[in-house]
């Protein structure tokens, strides 16, 4: 994809020093060692936003910037508990006292940011625009999602004790639940390729946190899981819609359509890669969303309140959600008939399957999505995500009926099954009739792209004004931080004014009362006596009235 592209070398640098940044955060076993690779990973952050603009790279920089300062700070405050920098030696510590809860919560915040949750997420859909698709499969896709979901879970496992349905864990559910909510509702709107991927990298991370959140060993485990999964089918669709950019140019849904039988690969790996962030069984996003409704509901029968409703809720409904845009995108982009920008590039050349270069991590990708759900058990969470996770039970006492093996023979024999029926029932004549959509007969020419699927949401009373907030940027914390600083430099400004005036009119009246002075003093000697007398009668006045009284 990078070949031909300016600034390559670039590219490939920042690509090998932010690996060994990530290297080093995650083996740091100081915390003072951490937090310098957590910085030098900021720093290349911006560099690589870089590649697409200066005031992307800022943006970016700036919110992950004020995000790693409230990480700092919450590692002096942890250093203030624990007395110690070295990270296997914080165990477990109580997070009853103020000075724990603004650790808890100034780290946490280090965290989620790193990961992209909402309110720290605005930069991901602005770089969707403007930075080279492998570049958001590295970063919000995979890389970012890794390190912040790997520290949040030491905080909440290792630096402290998270409890089930405390103040903190509730906090972390209503995050998750509302990333989830939010940035899946603004990924149905979406008309580019590229952006709407992007809002889906960010409402993710709202499982993840939510699972985690949940203080459950098997939440936990599953948000950890998903932060694996995730990092496997949201960089496969990320360079999916590379592939389809480097082929046609664009990733306006609009301006594509029929690419399926040009691109079949590239089609069938989106395909799989977009059934598993859906929660499709028998792929690996529906085993780690499983998990953490699971999760949930066990979090929720021990502590007798209902707000595990609210919360199965978002995570049950966002997942509907997903599976409605990916529907969406996969009609638009390659089961729709070609649009008149596909039908002008096929007037000029053929339209052919991008080089295995880019095909065979795409196919990869797309196989781990399969083994990674039916071979869940034996693979990732044997090997990666149980040993991770202390107490957490044997798999027969949560997982109740599900059998990802079996199931898939059951949905392979139904595929069977249905592609039988469908050959003895096919009709050998077709029938001619003509075209409608919704009752209306309309042209055969008439092309339906899949983009307005969805924008009659933004006619719905509630969600009307979540779009409209979101268009004027009221979930862009950056802005947010912008008119804050604003503020507080208009303030300054007005009080630096305030003292100039001050000091201005002080020193006018001490040259007025110099004037004053230089006037009495005329160089007469009987002028002088005169005053001395005065003076002299006027102590003497104050001495005989003290005196008296």
């Amino acid at each position: 994809f990078m070949a031909g592209k300016p600034r390559k070398r670039e590219y490939y640098s920042y690509l090998l020093l932010t690996c060994a940044a990530a290297v080093g955060a995650v083996l740091a076993a100081n915390l003072v060692v951490f937090l310098l690779f957590w910085g030098i990973l900021g720093v290349l952050l911006y560099a690589f936003l870089s590649l697409g603009s200066s005031r992307l790279a800022t943006k970016g920089f700036f919110i992950i910037g004020a995000a790693d300062f409230a990480l700092i700070l919450g590692a002096l405050f942890l250093y203030k508990l624990s007395g110690t920098l070295v990270m296997g030696e914080i165990q477990s510590l109580p997070v009853t006292s103020g000075l724990a809860v603004a650790s808890f919560v100034l780290l946490m915040i280090g965290a989620i940011a790193k990961a992209g949750a909402i309110p720290f997420h605005s930069w991901i859909p602005d770089a969707a625009d403007e930075v080279p698709a492998p570049v958001m499969a590295y970063l919000p896709a995979s890389l970012d999602k890794l390190l912040g979901i790997y520290f949040l879970t030491r905080i909440c496992l290792d630096f402290f004790k998270l409890f089930p349905n405390t103040s903190l864990s509730i906090l972390l559910m209503f995050i998750g639940s509302l990333t989830i909510m939010v940035a899946v509702m603004m990924a149905l709107i979406q008309h580019d390729l590229k952006k709407l991927l992007s809002y889906h990298a960010i409402s993710q991370v709202g499982y993840m946190v939510l699972g985690i959140g949940t203080g459950i060993p098997l939440g936990i485990a599953g948000g950890i899981f998903h932060m694996v999964n995730h990092a496997i089918y949201k960089s496969c669709l990320f360079l999916g819609g590379g592939s389809v950019e480097h082929n046609v140019k664009t990733t306006d849904i609009n301006r594509l359509g029929g690419l399926a039988k040009f691109m079949p690969v590239t089609f069938i790996t989106v395909l799989i890669a977009a059934l598993s962030i859906s929660g499709v069984p028998p792929f690996n996003g529906f085993f780690s969303k499983w998990m953490i409704y699971q999760g949930v509901v066990e979090g929720g029968k021990l502590s007798g309140s209902s707000l595990w409703i609210i919360w199965l809720l978002a995570a049950m409904f966002g997942s509907a959600l997903t599976l409605a845009s990916f529907v969406k995108l996969i009609h638009g982009t390659f089961l729709s008939s070609e649009s008149d920008e596909v039908k002008k590039k096929l007037s000029k050349e053929k339209i052919k399957e991008s080089p295995l270069s880019m095909l065979f991590p795409m196919v990869v990708l797309a196989g781990l999505c399969v083994v990674f759900g039916v071979f869940a058990y034996q693979v990732p969470l044997k090997l990666f995500i149980f040993p991770s996770v202390p107490h957490l039970s044997p798999p027969g006492l949560w997982i109740g009926w599900w059998q990802p093996g079996l199931t898939t023979i059951l949905i392979i024999l139904g595929i069977i099954v249905g592609f039988i029926i469908y050959l003895i029932g096919k009709v050998r004549k077709g029938r001619v009739s003509e075209v409608y959509i919704g009752g209306e007969t309309v042209s055969s020419e008439m092309r339906v792209s899949g983009v307005d699927f969805y924008d009659t949401l933004r006619d719905f009373i509630g969600l009307r004004r979540l779009y409209e907030a979101a268009e004027k940027g009221a979930l862009d914390i950056y802005r947010g931080m912008l008119s804050f600083a604003k503020g507080i430099g208009y303030f300054l400004w007005a009080m630096d004014r305030l003292a100039d005036l001050f000091w201005r009119g002080l020193s006018r009246v001490v040259l007025l009362v110099g004037k004053g002075c230089s006037l009495a003093h005329t160089g007469v000697l009987h002028t002088y006596l005169a005053w001395y007398l005065l003076g002299l009668a006027i102590l003497l006045l104050v001495f005989l009235r003290g005196f008296g009284g």
